[in-house]
């Protein structure tokens, strides 16, 4: 009786393990992108797309987006501005075609993606566009932050 009993808390103890698992895993599952946010689809218009960032506003950056892409708090309009010209994204243009070669795929936040630009660091490191999507009815592809 008493190596039965062990069977069936072990054979317990694992099931609750793998159920736990489970929710663990569902938490971080990504609500794939929609189409709009693809990087071939990133697009950018307006007058000021062809100048330099430091004669691009905020709000001209607002504008120069399309309607599915925002850029919350200009955090990432305002890292583009500083590592950009480095990288050699001197404009809004400039930036649109890097985006429009790049590869996306899940960043490891839920919800989290980023875009891989063929840009790459001293260490090799490629330039990466993070933007979240919630997957919710009306949401929209949210621009993070430009990083290595």
């Amino acid at each position: 009786m008493k190596k039965t009993h062990s069977a069936w808390r072990f054979i317990l103890a694992a099931f609750w393990a793998v159920l736990a698992m489970a929710f663990i895993g569902a938490g971080s599952a990504h609500a794939a992108p929609p189409k709009f946010c693809a990087p071939t689809t990133f697009s950018l218009s307006g007058s000021v797309a062809d100048q330099f960032w430091n004669n691009v506003t905020p709000n001209q950056w607002a504008k120069m987006l399309s309607a599915n892409w925002q850029d919350n708090g200009f955090h990432f309009y305002g890292r583009v501005r500083q590592r950009g010209p480095d990288a050699g994204i001197n404009t809004p243009s400039d930036l649109e075609s890097e985006i429009r070669k790049g590869t996306p795929k899940p960043e490891g936040t839920p919800n989290r993606w980023q875009i891989n630009l063929p840009i790459l660091s001293s260490g090799g490191q490629p330039l990466r566009v993070i933007y979240d999507y919630d997957g919710s009815k009306n949401a929209k592809c949210s621009l993070v932050t430009l990083s290595y």
